[in-house]
Formats: C-alpha cells, sequence, structure tokens
C-alpha cells in the first residue's frame, strides 16, 4: 500500500488542533508530530522548532478566521445587519469548539508575557478590529465607529471568558444581539 503524503496544510491543521486542546507549553514536539502523522524529526525538517511550527499554526489559524469570519464582512448583497450577526455567530462557533474560547486570545494569556507572537497577534486584532469598523462605519461616524469596533473586541473577550468559567451560551448570545441592535437603529 502506498505511503499517504501529508500535506503542510494537514499539518498545520492538526498541530492547531493539539495547541488549541492542551495549549503551547502542554504541547510536546511527540504530542504534535503524532497529531500530524510525522516523526519528531519530520516535523522539525518541515518547521525548524517548536516556536516556528508556533508561528506557522498561527498563520493559519488567522487565515482560516480570515477566510470563516472576517470575510462576511464582505457578503453583499447580504444586508449589513445579517452580515454582522453572521460573523459574530461564527466567532462563537469557534468558541464553542470543546469550549476553547478564543483560540488567539488563549495563546496570548499563555505566551503574552513573553512576547514571542506579540507582533503577529496585535497585527491580526487590529484587522480583526478594523473589519469591524468598517462594518459599523456605515451607520456610526468614522471615529465611533472605531471605538464600537474596539469596544466589541473587548466585550467580545469577555463575552467568551464568562462562557468558558459558566458554560452558558447566553454570555456568547447576548454580545450578539447587543451588536446586531447598534446596527439595527
Amino acid at each position: 500500500m502506498p505511503v499517504q503524503k501529508t500535506t503542510r496544510e494537514d499539518i498545520l491543521q492538526r498541530c492547531w488542533e493539539v495547541i488549541n486542546l492542551h495549549g503551547y507549553k502542554g504541547s510536546s514536539i511527540s504530542m504534535l508530530a503524532k497529531a500530524a502523522g510525522l516523526g519528531k524529526a519530520g516535523l522539525l525538517h518541515h518547521f525548524g522548532s517548536k516556536e516556528d511550527l508556533m508561528h506557522e499554526v498561527l498563520e493559519f489559524s488567522m487565515d482560516f478566521f480570515r477566510s470563516y469570519v472576517l470575510a462576511v464582512a464582505d457578503e453583499e448583497p447580504l444586508p449589513l445587519e445579517q452580515r454582522l450577526e453572521k460573523m459574530l455567530r461564527r466567532q462563537n462557533r469557534l468558541a464553542k469548539i470543546d469550549q476553547r474560547g478564543c483560540f488567539f486570545t488563549n495563546v496570548i494569556m499563555e505566551m503574552g508575557q513573553e512576547g514571542i507572537h506579540n507582533e503577529l497577534l496585535m497585527a491580526f486584532y487590529d484587522e480583526w478590529k478594523q473589519t469591524f469598523a468598517r462594518l459599523l462605519g456605515n451607520v456610526l461616524p468614522e471615529e465611533k465607529a472605531k471605538e464600537q469596533a474596539y469596544l466589541m473586541l473587548l466585550q467580545y473577550e469577555g463575552a467568551i471568558t464568562l462562557y468558558k468559567l459558566t458554560g452558558d451560551e447566553m454570555h456568547l448570545e447576548s454580545f450578539v444581539d447587543r451588536y446586531v441592535q447598534i446596527l439595527s437603529l
């Protein structure tokens, strides 16, 4: 039987799942390699180091988030309210996977003090905030839209934290309802 090739995308997807489940520090090279269907040497051959692999996993997860969540902002002819609601519900769906919350925030909470991937994560959060601001800018003055987009990210992370703490999806749902209502006014 021929050996099945593992694509770089497959490796990154599987490593993302392991890191999302166990955290960066709790995910050994052995665990990551096994999940990817490789030996440790094979995984390190592809990525050089665990830190470099984490950088690639972050890039991979950000690209996924862009295509799954942020791209909805440009789904015309959907009305603005429906686009925002769809984006927020997709964010929530990702957060509900095994009640893990926001992958990016989890990485920041675990590794932020070390500053290793902070620049990449800050640029991503800025892009996320700008996408919200662009949508909100259709109904609010530019500065108010930027302020609301910033508050949205803060409140989203708060809703995620309460959801993780309690397991009650109401925290996520009320967040969606609150921001869809802003666009409906």
